[in-house]
């Protein structure tokens, strides 16, 4: 018995020929694009942001050689099995296992790190640019996920205009092709979820 597939709707707004991307033509530019001053400060705000947590308290970094040992044993405590992994490292020297975990974990913390600083920049060049007369967006904040963004958008004669739900990654290979239709399927649930929007 094959799964029955269920029908989406489409909503009615102009999209590329031959595409399901919305109409270019419904996100005009900014004009004038924002300053460098203000677009020097939207990085300062984001870069501050990046080095807090959620509630706003700066966050705490790796600082010394010590700390950087501890965060390493927990990693390894928390990732490896509980009998294989002491005795493979118990073959490695001390510097073999900073190769082989301690750096590459310190790494992918920092690439993440840069992705929400990524995220946290978008926003706020948003919000920079609302504050113009003749700006596009309505309003912008943080989306569901890390990484999500959540934007209105005034759309050359469409009223309401376009809610916009985005997932911002920081290059072209942070998701990989077998993934992007998940991370569209993700959105879109989000977008069905809210309530009180056409």
């Amino acid at each position: 018995m094959t799964p029955r597939r269920t029908q989406s709707s489409r909503q009615p707004y102009p999209r590329e020929d031959g595409s399901l991307l919305a109409a270019h033509s419904l996100f005009p530019s900014h004009k004038p694009p924002l300053s460098d001053e203000l677009i020097l400060k939207a990085i300062d705000v984001a870069f501050d942001r990046t080095g807090r947590d959620r509630v706003g308290s700066v966050r705490k970094v790796t600082k010394t050689p010590p700390e950087l040992v501890k965060s390493c044993i927990n990693h390894l405590k928390k990732r490896t099995d509980p009998i294989l992994g002491p005795y493979f490292y118990l073959q490695c020297d001390i510097e073999e296992i900073f190769e082989l975990d301690a750096i590459p974990h310190e790494m992918q913390r920092q690439r993440m790190n840069m992705g929400v600083f990524y995220q946290y920049l978008t926003i706020e060049l948003m919000r920079k640019s609302l504050k113009s007369e003749k700006s596009n967006i309505e309003a912008v904040w943080d989306g569901a996920r890390e990484g999500d963004v959540v934007a209105e958008i005034k759309t050359p004669g469409l009223k309401p205009g376009i809610r916009i739900y985005t997932s911002v990654k920081k290059s072209s290979d942070t998701v990989g092709g077998q993934d992007v239709p998940g991370v569209i399927r993700r959105l879109e649930s989000i977008a069905k979820e809210e309530k009180n929007i056409t």
